[in-house]
C-alpha cells in the first residue's frame, strides 16, 4: 500500500491559462471562467535570462519554453487545478495593429441579411482590410508581405446605413459598414510563439496582441464614448494603443523599456545589470538615501527624455487621428519609475500633438479589471495588468460568442494557414 500519493489536480473546461511572455518575466495566471466573469486561482512567474528575449522578441526558444513550463507549474500548483486551454500574449516592436473601416453595398436593400450573406460580407471586408494593413506593415518594416502574419482580428463596430447594430442578421439596408481591428507580426516572431504554444501542448484560444487586450480590460458605462491612450512600459518595449469612441484606432510599439534605464545605471555606476536592477527598484520605491537618490535621478532623467520623444513620435504616426484622447492610462513594470509619470505630466510635450486639452495621467490598477476577481491577492500593481488583460480577453473566447465574432474567427483561421 502506498502511504504517499500526489494530490490529483482538478481539471475542468472552466479552467484556463493566461500566459504573458515578457522580456524580463514569464507570467502565468490560472483562471476559472463563470460566464463573462472570471476568478484568478493561481499565479506563477519565472525570471528570464538576458539572452532569452530581446525587445519583446524570443531569441532562445528552448530556454523560453523551459521558463513557461516553470511559471505554469507554479500557477497550477497554487490553484490545485490543471488547465487545458490557454491564451498567449504577443508584443514587441514589430507587432502592429490598426482598425480598418470598410463598407459593402448590398444588391437588394429590402431583403433581410442571413448567415450566408453575413459570411460573404465579413469575408470580403476582412480580406480588403488584411491586404491594406499588411502592405502598410511591410512598407514600415522592410519585411516582404508574405513574411507578415495576421495575429488576431476583432470586429469593433458594425453599422447598417449608419445605424449601429451588434448582430446584422435579420436587418434590412443598403450599406453594411464594418470596423475590424487587425494585429500583425513578422513570421519569425509569430512562428516562435507558435512553436512555444505547441510545446506547452494546450488548446490555444488565441495568440493575442497585448496592447489590444489592454484596451479591453476596463469596463465602462459609456463604452461607446470612451477614449484613452494606453501606454504599457514593459522591460524591452513600450506599447501604445489609442482608443476613441470605444474603438481601438491602432496599436504601435517602440524599443525602449525598463531594461534601457537599467543599462544606463550599469554604465553610470559601473555595476552589474542585476545590481543596477536592484538599485532601480529601490529608487522607484523611494528607498535610497539622498545622495544616491540624486545620482540615480540624474541618470534616469536623460533616458526619460529620450523615452518621451519615442512616445511623441509614436503618437504622431497615428496619422488618421485629428484629436487625441486626453486620458493616458499607464501600466507595466517600467511605469514604476517616477520620471515616466513626471515626463508625461510636463506641459510642453503635449503642445506639439493634437490634444484638445492637457492629458490626465493615471495608472491602471488590478481592481480596475472588473471582470476578474483575484482570489490569490498577489496581483497588486500596474506590472500585473497585462496578464490580467489577457485573462480578461480569454473570457470572450470561452463564453458564448456573438455570431459575428464566430464568422470572423473562421475567416481569420483561413488567413493564418
Amino acid at each position: 500500500m502506498r502511504l504517499f500519493r500526489r494530490i490529483k489536480k482538478k481539471s475542468s473546461d472552466a479552467y484556463y491559462l493566461a500566459l504573458d511572455i515578457g522580456t524580463d518575466y514569464v507570467k502565468a495566471l490560472v483562471c476559472e471562467s463563470e460566464g463573462n466573469k472570471g476568478k484568478i486561482l493561481g499565479v506563477g512567474t519565472k525570471y528570464q535570462k538576458l539572452g532569452d528575449m530581446q525587445s519583446g522578441v524570443v531569441t532562445d526558444i528552448a530556454s523560453v519554453i523551459a521558463n513557461c513550463h516553470s511559471a505554469i507549474r507554479e500557477a497550477e500548483n497554487m490553484a490545485g487545478v490543471s488547465t487545458e486551454k490557454m491564451i498567449l500574449g504577443i508584443s514587441g516592436e514589430l507587432v502592429k495593429g490598426a482598425t480598418t473601416t470598410t463598407s459593402y453595398i448590398r444588391r437588394d436593400a429590402n431583403s433581410k441579411i442571413d448567415l450566408a450573406e453575413l459570411k460573404n460580407i465579413v469575408h470580403k471586408i476582412q480580406w480588403r482590410a488584411f491586404d491594406q494593413v499588411r502592405s502598410q506593415l511591410a512598407d514600415e518594416t522592410g519585411y516582404n508581405e508574405i513574411d507578415v502574419k495576421l495575429v488576431n482580428a476583432a470586429i469593433v463596430d458594425v453599422r447598417i446605413d449608419g445605424y449601429k447594430v451588434t448582430n446584422p442578421i435579420g436587418f434590412q439596408g443598403k450599406e453594411v459598414t464594418l470596423s475590424i481591428f487587425n494585429a500583425f507580426a513578422p513570421l519569425v516572431h509569430y512562428g516562435a510563439l507558435q512553436t512555444i504554444a505547441a510545446e506547452i501542448d494546450k488548446e490555444l484560444l488565441a495568440i493575442a496582441a497585448e496592447p489590444y487586450a489592454l484596451t479591453r480590460c476596463l469596463s465602462h458605462e459609456d463604452a461607446g464614448q470612451f477614449g484613452a491612450i494606453f501606454i504599457d512600459v514593459g522591460s524591452g518595449t513600450t506599447d501604445i494603443a489609442v482608443v476613441r469612441d470605444g474603438t481601438v484606432e491602432g496599436t504601435k510599439m517602440f524599443t525602449m523599456g525598463g531594461r534601457t534605464f537599467t543599462k544606463r545605471l550599469t554604465q553610470s555606476l559601473n555595476i552589474s545589470f542585476l545590481e543596477a536592477e536592484e538599485i532601480k527598484t529601490m529608487y522607484s520605491e523611494d528607498k535610497l538615501e539622498r545622495q544616491s537618490h540624486r545620482i540615480v535621478r540624474e541618470a534616469m532623467k536623460s533616458d526619460c527624455d529620450v523615452w518621451l520623444s519615442g512616445v511623441i513620435l509614436t503618437l504622431e504616426s497615428f496619422e488618421n487621428i485629428d484629436v487625441l484622447p486626453s486620458k493616458i492610462l499607464l501600466s507595466g513594470g517600467g511605469a514604476h519609475l517616477p520620471e515616466i509619470k513626471e515626463a508625461l505630466e510636463s506641459r510642453e510635450w503635449s503642445k506639439t500633438l493634437p490634444f484638445a486639452r492637457k492629458p490626465q495621467i493615471n495608472f491602471i490598477n488590478p481592481k480596475m479589471v472588473t471582470n476578474l476577481v483575484d482570489e490569490t491577492r498577489l496581483l497588486k500593481d500596474q506590472q500585473d495588468i497585462v496578464p490580467m488583460a489577457l485573462a480578461n480577453l480569454a473570457l470572450s473566447f470561452i463564453s458564448e460568442e456573438q455570431m459575428l465574432s464566430k464568422v470572423l474567427k473562421k475567416v481569420v483561421r483561413l488567413m493564418q494557414m
